[in-house]
């Protein structure tokens, strides 16, 4: 039997660290993850919009000759207040799929907001914003030989939040071809209906951050989190209105009562990264077929 086209390691890979795409007004581009005293203090000490500058890193297959790569952009969580390009999921990933023969790009974004519903929002927006000018970027790029026919998109949590609204935004300049949402969610299934994008979906049936269905972030909190948030539609719904709307489509419940199921408390890889990992470079080569 055999494989199909990137799913089997064939490279080496390069690693284009801290690549400016774009220069925008902003909190910050990264906070520390994993540090409960740091997050308190962004809260307490928010700051005042600064121009920043965007970075990303890109990941590339040494010494491929194809004429045109498949694209993967990748983006981190942290409920769009804390994270980084180089959290551990990200750069693992990347450098797998760069030694499948895709260009792998992980990017920083915009992130902070002040304590109201209406700036969690604009959180989300400038998120969406940031995915857009990286993805430009990219295409620009002559010399990564990106396929703008092949792109593919993932993130996890508030990143996963992006990469959907990034994908079914109905964007001539980006047709993506798959999204990977990893236990991220929608404020609005109806979005579903803007484009035909496969989606494959990762998430813990018991997640303590995202809603599963539809609910709340952080559900222990709903009654605190409604009002600085819409109410959100998890993994299960928008696998759910996938179907019903006729998409390719390809959901992994688990079990376990976790929110990032790639990374055990100390940042290692868990069994699920590898799960994940495989998943999506079949699910994206099944597209590409």
């Amino acid at each position: 039997m055999s494989t199909l086209p990137y799913t089997v390691s064939r490279f080496e890979t390069t690693v284009e660290e801290d690549v400016t795409y774009a220069v925008s007004t902003g909190f910050r581009t990264e906070a520390p993850v994993g540090n409960p005293w740091a997050t308190f203090r962004l809260i307490l000490h928010q700051g005042k919009p600064k121009p920043l500058s965007l970075k990303m890193d890109i990941y590339r297959p040494e010494g491929d000759r194809n004429a045109s790569r498949p694209l993967l952009l990748m983006m981190h969580g942290g409920s769009f207040f804390i994270g980084n390009k180089r959290e551990a999921g990200q750069t693992g990933w990347c450098r797998y799929f760069a030694s499948l023969g895709y260009v792998a790009v992980s990017i920083d974004y915009r992130l902070g907001f002040r304590p109201t519903r209406k700036d969690v929002g604009s959180a989300e927006f400038r998120a969406l914003e940031d995915a857009e000018n990286a993805l430009a970027f990219l295409l620009g790029r002559e010399d990564l030989r990106i396929d703008p026919g092949r792109i593919f998109i993932a993130g996890t949590s508030a990143g996963a939040i992006t990469a959907l609204h990034l994908a079914f935004g109905m964007d001539p300049k980006f047709p993506v071809r798959a999204v990977a949402n990893l236990w991220g969610s929608v404020h609005d299934l109806s979005v579903l209906e803007r484009a035909a994008v496969p989606i494959l979906s990762f998430q813990s049936e018991r997640d303590p951050v995202m809603p599963y269905g539809e609910g709340y972030p952080f559900p222990a909190i709903s009654l605190i989190s409604s009002l600085f948030s819409e109410k959100m539609y998890g993994t299960r719904a928008v696998h759910e209105k996938a179907l019903s709307l006729g998409l390719r489509a390809e959901h992994h419940p688990c079990p376990e009562k976790r929110h990032r199921l790639h990374l055990d408390r100390d940042g290692n890889y868990t069994s699920r990264f590898y799960e994940i990992r495989d998943a999506m470079a079949a699910f994206f080569a099944g597209e590409m077929q």
